[in-house]
């Protein structure tokens, strides 16, 4: 069976989101090794990603198996906007969004990230998606080494501090 069948037939869920963002992770820094940065920021910002939208459904309660689908992913980026205030710009792949939602949703549910806490994981998030869309991939360009840095740096941060998110 192809790969794409293999796979696609695998639920989402926080321990695959954790699993795939450190995968991620190793080949964003491999990239940067080789000398390929644009593809290494690129895998990066997924990473984050994938750590965030599994840091937030953790918070919600998903248990490490629990299948997390399109309408569960949706319905966050709902509940960001609509319930909770948190700006959102890009569909279900806005960094800026998801480090928001997780935020918002600690301080709802009483048990906000400490100030310290809080205000580096902006910062870590904001740096990555400085550098990093999804559409990156449409393109052919070079980040200067300093953002590649950057970004792997702001990544290893979120690996680090995973279990306090």
């Amino acid at each position: 069976m192809p790969l794409a069948h293999r796979v696609g037939n695998r639920p989402h869920t926080v321990r695959a989101f954790r699993a795939a963002a450190g995968a991620r992770y190793r080949d964003g820094v491999a990239l940067a090794e080789a000398d390929r940065p644009l593809g290494a920021v690129y895998v990066l910002g997924y990473a984050a990603e994938m750590l965030l939208k599994a840091a937030y459904f953790r918070l919600r309660g998903w248990g490490p198996r629990t299948p997390i689908t399109f309408p569960h992913l949706t319905a966050a980026r709902d509940r960001a906007v609509n319930a909770l205030g948190v700006p959102w710009t890009d569909r279900l792949h806005d960094l800026d969004g998801w480090a928001g939602l997780l935020v918002a949703e600690r301080a709802h549910l009483g048990r906000p990230l400490p100030a310290r806490l809080r205000r580096r994981l902006t910062a870590e998030v904001r740096l990555i998606y400085s550098h990093w869309r999804e559409s990156l991939r449409y393109h052919d360009a070079r980040p200067y080494a300093a953002e590649v840095a950057g970004t792997r740096a702001a990544a290893g941060w979120l690996f680090r501090h995973f279990r306090y998110l």
